[in-house]
């Protein structure tokens, strides 16, 4: 019973270990993650350049010509976004009154914040290009 107790134990340990691994990577990632988007669209532009280089294995030039290539490509994305903009902020604000619509009080209240927290996101997004 006693060497049940300590094999018992010891894999515990070890089960802890992990969760606790995998947990402190998952955070890790989260932070890259939130960091390269805060610093968005340049890094996120440099991430995609370094990530093509390296799988690619790209020489400098190529690597010049990805950049150029990425930098065109996130503006004419952008001039398509800003065409759109409008309709897509019309869909945007009928789903809205649908979903409240069918909150109650309590949820409303909560639903309100977290639209006005999107909508601050989305307009420091718009600003900061």
């Amino acid at each position: 019973m006693k060497r049940w107790k300590t094999i018992l134990s010891v894999l515990m340990v070890f089960v802890l270990g992990a969760v606790a691994g995998a947990l402190v990577t998952h955070g890790i990632y989260q932070q890259r993650i939130e960091r390269i988007l805060a610093d968005e669209p340049k890094s996120m532009r440099e991430f995609i350049v370094q990530r093509l280089s390296h799988e690619l294995h790209l020489d400098a030039a190529q690597v010049e010509q990805l950049r150029i290539i990425v930098k065109d490509t996130r503006a004419e994305m952008r001039n398509v976004r800003r065409q759109f903009r409008p309709q897509i902020e019309e869909i945007l604000a009928r789903s809205q009154d649908k979903v409240r619509a069918i909150l109650r009080p309590e949820q409303l209240e909560k639903y309100e914040m977290i639209v006005a927290k999107h909508k601050k996101r989305r307009e420091h997004e718009e600003s900061s290009k």
